[in-house]
C-alpha cells in the first residue's frame, strides 16, 4: 500500500510539472523567488544548500553578516506569498515553489531555525508517500543547484 501511495504521489507530481513550462527555480519572474534577486547583492553573498534526511529535506541558507537584513526582508516577503499559495490563492510561481506548496498542502511540515549566519528550514513528514515526494523535490533541487553552480567557487 505504501508503495502504491508513493507511486500515486510521484505520478501526480510528474503530471503537474509535465504541463507546466515554468523553470524549476526562477529568480526573475517567480513572485516568491524574485524577492531574493531583488535585494541588491544578496544572491552573490549567500549560499543555498539542500540535504536529504530520513524524513524529508534540510535546506540551509548561509548569509554573509552584511546581507542579513536584506535576507530577512526577502524571507518575510517569500513566506507571505508562499502562505497565500498554500492557502489556495492562484499565483503563478516556479516549479520549486509549486512543488513545495503542494507538499505543504499534503501535510508536510516546514520548521525554521535561524542562527547567526544561517537560516535552516526542515521540511518533513511521517507519511511515507509525502516523504518520497519531499525527496523527489529535494533531488530535483540538488540537481538544479549543481548545474547552476558548476564552475563557481561557492
Amino acid at each position: 500500500m505504501k508503495i502504491a501511495a508513493t507511486l500515486i504521489l510521484l505520478l501526480i507530481a510528474t503530471v503537474t510539472f509535465a504541463g507546466d513550462n515554468a523553470p524549476w527555480v526562477d529568480m526573475k519572474d517567480c513572485p516568491i523567488c524574485s524577492n531574493v534577486s531583488s535585494e541588491e547583492g544578496l544572491m552573490e553573498n549567500m549560499t543555498w544548500e539542500h540535504h536529504l534526511t530520513a524524513t524529508g529535506v534540510m535546506t540551509v541558507s548561509t548569509i554573509k553578516p552584511d546581507y542579513q537584513e536584506k535576507f530577512d526582508r526577502a524571507k518575510g516577503r517569500m513566506k507571505e506569498i508562499m502562505g497565500k499559495v498554500v492557502a489556495g490563492e492562484e499565483i503563478q510561481v516556479c516549479g520549486y515553489c509549486t512543488s513545495l506548496s503542494l507538499l505543504l498542502k499534503k501535510g508536510a511540515k516546514a520548521d525554521n531555525v535561524t542562527t547567526q549566519a544561517s537560516d535552516i528550514m526542515v521540511v518533513s513528514s511521517t507519511d511515507e508517500a509525502t516523504i518520497a515526494g519531499i525527496h523527489t523535490h529535494a533531488e530535483k533541487t540538488i540537481a538544479f543547484l549543481g548545474a547552476a553552480h558548476a564552475g563557481h567557487d561557492h
